[in-house]
Order: structure tokens, then sequence, then C-alpha cells
């Protein structure tokens, strides 16, 4: 689970997809550099601007419906479309709200885009693969780190990544599954909700 965290951190500091881009492999690769030149510019003073910087950019571009979606699974379909709209907004809020904190610490990352997506559905879902050199990690080894998106009328956008095989939708769709059974659609909300307000400071 550690790994999958760091592994959306490093989605949402470090491969921020370009709408300009000509294809997935560009889309990471191209951008990588931008989001990570402004995670550079951080001196101690400026940390929550800088993160809100990598945040806007980044966060309109991830299909966090699409994202929500496969991590309830098969419970997706039996949600109202207000359920639905409740579960991708927690799901968003606890993801960007996670990482968001520690999002700095890997400005010093390096990642290694591999030149050659695997592409699937005649084109419109790709994988882009690639290796991140983190900093201080106690491994001493790179982690394999795979981006999935999708191509639709807006472009690119990511919407699942899977570090050494594992996939953080998978994750999620476990424990997300566990708490429907016990407590259904409106239980799962309630427990994302809580742990957002909880992680703001408000009383849950």
């Amino acid at each position: 689970m550690k790994k999958l965290f760091t592994s959306l951190l490093l989605l949402l500091g470090l491969a921020a997809p370009a709408m300009a881009a000509d294809d997935a492999v560009n889309l990471v690769q191209d951008t990588s550099q931008k989001a990570l030149d402004i995670l550079k510019k951080e001196n101690g003073k400026n940390t929550r601007q800088i993160r809100e910087q990598v945040e806007n950019m980044v966060v309109p571009l991830i299909d966090f419906t699409r994202m929500t979606a496969l991590a309830v699974g098969k419970d997706w379909r039996a949600a109202s479309p207000a359920q639905q709209e409740q579960l991708s907004t927690q799901f968003k809020a606890l993801l960007v709200r996670t990482y968001a904190s520690t999002m700095i610490r890997f400005k010093t990352a390096q990642i290694d885009v591999k030149p050659a997506a695997q592409y699937n559905n005649g084109g419109r879902e790709a994988v882009v693969k690639s290796e991140v050199t983190i900093p201080g990690n106690a491994d001493k080894k790179n982690v394999s780190i795979d981006y999935t998106l999708y191509k639709g009328a807006q472009g690119w956008k990511i919407f699942n990544v899977s570090v050494e095989g594992a996939s953080l939708v998978t994750v999620y769709r476990t424990q997300f599954g566990e708490e429907i059974r016990k407590n259904g659609i409106d239980g799962l909300i309630k427990q994302l909700k809580d742990k957002n307000d909880i992680g703001s400071g408000k009383p849950a």
C-alpha cells in the first residue's frame, strides 16, 4: 500500500499529462519536467503555493470518476447518480489530500519513461511504463510504475496506476467492497467523508 501511495504522489507531482502532447508517451514524458520545475521552486516558505500550482495543473487531467468507478467495482452500477457523484467527490478529496502534504519530498525524484506505450481498444487506451528513482529509497532500486490512460473528447486522461504490478484501484476496490458489504454505498460515502473531515481538521 505504501508503494501505491507513493506512486500516486508521483502521478500527481511528476507525470501530469499535457493536452498538446501527440501521444501517451509524450504526454507523460514532456510534462514531467514541467511539474519538476515547479516543485524545485519550493523554498520552505512557498510550500502551499507550490502544491497548489501542481494540483491545479494535474487534477483536471485525471478522470476521478472513472477511477472511482473502477475502485468501487460492480457496486458502482447499483449506486444512484447522486451517490456516484458523492463517491467521486470524496475519493478525489481523499487522494489529493493524502499526497499533497508530502509532494515536496519528491521534488528530486527522477522518472524514466519508456519509449513505447502499449495501446489497447483501438488506440483509445494506453499503458505507459516508467521507472522512478526515489531519493532516500531504502531498497536502493528503481520502482516500476505503469500509468493507464484513455483518450476521449478532451484528450488523454489518467485513470489508474500500478506499482510493481499492483493496481491502485484494485487495492481500493478490496477496501471499498468490504465497507459496502457491511454498511452499503452510503456507508462507504460516510467513511470517505469522515476521513476527509478528520484530515482537514473538521469534526467527523
